[in-house]
């Protein structure tokens, strides 16, 4: 009986309040001998931290030593929450006594959340044993005297680590007496400070750091390196900055160099396709299928038009690839020869979706008696991403006759296909009848003979006027969101990072990663309607999915999807990777939305290498790629990832640390009085 009662109070975060420190630690070791799940310890851990009582903080640190593993941390990160005023004093001691590095580097990780803790962490720098803590307070710093002085300080460490994360930092907040040693840095010994001091390059700019970094693209070996290297570059957007790359991709011999700078040109190269479109172009010529892959994709990035003949010649070519990319290369230009019209719309019909989509982008390049039926007729296309690109090619022609194809189309358009297409005609018309194809329809019959569509911008005038004269609950069509982010029907995939560290990171208000996410899931799913297929992907060191297939969001299968989420408990690494690789199996998935808290840690970790395997795996696709982020993981990695998908990124970070400091100030205030 003492024992239940225990294990409820530990377990209960509103009893937290109603126990005393020592019953709350009794309860702890009482779950412990009961053998509970790390995670229901993690939670009584926090419980104890909700105790306003300096005992509390240092039942904590006494805690730190019992427990082991995953548990440890737990401990360290309840005590980052704790209300105990002596909470700061305990985590510094934690932190230059620990005789374990992993509680010195949980205590750092902590510890910087605050401005004091960093504050702190800033005067001790020197006394900082670990490379990894070091590192944490490094990425952690903000501009200012004392932590520029400390970042040059950083630069010149005899740890690489700690090196390469100062290098990274200075030039993320601009500090330009870091600038020269970024590039010297490019020589380095240590291969972790040229990778980078490569992305601290990209990120100063300029014609000398893109001069290093594309010679040194040549010869660079591993994949890491490459990885640097190509971040770095991808950030080209001055005019001699892009030009360097060009020569450099010119004159490279080995095929390895000319595909990283090839790789890094086709996202700068946007910038000024004046200077990349012709270097492209004569990177067609190349014999190898793998360098003309290239080309092709920085041709369809640039519009190269001089590139037109060779494009042509290509749209034959033996390996469908090629011939794919050929003619999607050709939706960048805004017209076509008419002599190659009939090719490109036999493409639109071709036996691969592949090549039917890339063919399908081109038509709008076709004289209007060759593109409205070849569209027409792409809107009743097996694939779903193939109609999603003719209603895309149809609204951008702007005309009475493609609009009226579109308006019927919403007659038997489904899913997410049927919200884009009633996304274009409200810009196309001004208009705005809702999901209902039979009233767009039969508003554009009765439209006399000589109506005109409006312009963009007075088209977007009326649909502000329209919002306003409208009441609150006609406006709305059933909208679900998930953290902000539109859920539209179609086809759904959630993921959802179930690694160790969401059970014991935490949000301000003390509540667990994995216990806020998975409520947030939870009553996401519950608000999906019958217009929405789904399905969910949890990953930790591996990756599993709940069901075979998507299927409907009726009662019976939101009930069943809120049970096997409420059952998932956090552990193991971070397989970011195969939980995307997974999700790219399921057919119909328009839509995916990744969770995480931590950058990849298992499998595939190489950040710019996720990012193009995921690019080209959704090339032909079309499935627009979400991301909300947590914890300690990369935003501007994530955020890469949802912007070339066609996606959001949501960083919860920012408004977490805000809700933290305010949380800090209102407990040092009420200790005050």
């Amino acid at each position: 009986m003492f024992t239940s009662l225990l294990l409820c109070c530990a377990l209960s975060p509103q009893a937290a309040d109603a126990v005393s420190v020592e019953t709350a630690v009794a309860a702890i070791y009482e779950l412990q001998e009961a053998k509970a799940d790390d995670y229901d310890i993690g939670r009584a851990l926090m419980n104890l931290a909700n105790i306003n009582d300096p005992k509390a903080a240092e039942a904590l640190a006494e805690l730190v030593e019992d427990l082991e593993g995953q548990l440890r941390h737990s401990a360290i990160m309840a005590l980052g929450t704790c209300k105990a005023e002596n909470r700061e004093e305990v985590l510094a001691d934690l932190l230059l006594k620990s005789k374990h590095q992993p509680d010195r580097i949980s205590a750092a990780s902590v510890m910087v959340k605050t401005e004091a803790g960093r504050d702190w962490m800033i005067k001790k720098f020197s006394k900082l044993k670990d490379a990894p803590v070091k590192a944490i307070l490094i990425r952690s710093l903000d501009r200012g005297k004392d932590q520029d002085k400390l970042l040059m300080k950083a630069i010149k460490d005899k740890n690489p680590t700690v090196r390469s994360s100062a290098l990274r930092t200075a030039a993320e907040l601009g500090l330009e007496q870091a600038r020269k040693t970024a590039l010297k840095a490019l020589g380095d010994a240590n291969l972790s400070v040229r990778t980078g001091a490569a992305i601290a390059c990209g990120t100063f700019g300029g014609a000398a750091a893109f001069t290093a970094m594309a010679e040194l693209a040549l010869e660079a070996r591993g994949p890491e390196l490459r990885s640097g290297l190509r971040r770095g570059m991808k950030l080209a957007d001055e005019p001699e900055e892009v030009e360097v790359l060009c020569k450099t991709m010119g004159k490279a011999r080995k095929n390895e160099g000319k595909a990283l700078l090839a790789q890094a040109l086709i996202v700068a190269g946007v910038t000024h396709p004046e200077i990349a479109g012709p270097a492209f172009g004569k990177l067609l010529e190349d014999k190898d299928s793998g360098i003309r892959k290239y080309a092709l994709r920085g041709i369809e990035a640039t519009a190269h038009e001089s590139s037109l003949p060779l494009i042509i010649e290509l749209l034959d070519h033996e390996e469908l690839l090629i011939r794919s990319d050929a003619v999607r290369a050709l939706s960048s230009f805004k017209t076509v020869p008419t002599v190659h019209a009939k090719r490109i719309a036999e493409m639109s019909r071709d036996t691969s979706p592949v090549v039917r989509l890339s063919a399908t982008m081109a038509l709008h390049t076709l004289e209007t008696d060759v593109s409205l039926p070849a569209l027409a007729d792409r809107l009743g296309d097996d694939a779903w991403a193939v109609r999603d690109v003719a209603v895309e090619a149809l609204a951008a022609m702007r005309s009475i006759p493609a609009t009226r194809l579109l308006a019927e189309h919403m007659k038997r358009a489904k899913g997410l296909v049927r919200e884009e297409t009633w996304t274009y005609l409200k810009a196309l018309t001004g208009q705005d009848f809702g999901p209902a194809g039979e009233s767009w329809s039969n508003w554009l019959n009765d439209q006399p003979d000589d109506y005109q569509l409006p312009d963009p911008e007075q088209a977007q005038k009326m649909l502000v006027e329209l919002a306003a004269s409208r009441s609150k609950h006609d406006a709305g069509y059933g909208t679900v969101e998930y953290h902000g982010i539109a859920v539209r029907p179609g086809g759904v995939v959630f993921i959802l990072d179930l690694s160790g560290s969401m059970g014991f990171n935490y949000t301000p208000d003390a509540q667990l990663f994995h216990d806020y996410f998975t409520k947030e899931l939870m009553a996401t799913i519950e608000r999906l309607h019958g217009e929405h297929h789904f399905n969910i992907i949890t990953f930790s060191s591996s990756a599993g999915v709940w069901r075979t297939g998507l299927v409907q969001a009726d009662d019976e299968s939101k009930k069943a999807a809120v049970e096997y989420i409420s059952k998932k408990k956090p552990w193991g690494g971070t397989n970011l990777y195969a939980a995307i690789e997974l999700a790219f199996k399921e057919k119909e998935v328009q839509q995916i939305y990744v969770m995480t808290d931590g950058d990849p840690t298992v499998g595939l970790t190489l950040k710019s290498q996720i990012i193009d395997n995921v690019v080209e795996l959704n090339r032909s696709r079309r499935i627009r790629i979400h991301t909300i982020v947590a914890g300690d993981v990369d935003g501007n990695f994530l955020n890469e990832l949802a912007v070339l998908n066609g996606g959001t990124s949501v960083d919860l970070r920012k408004s977490f640390k805000e809700e933290y400091t305010e949380e800090v100030e209102e407990d040092e205030e009420e200790s005050e009085d």
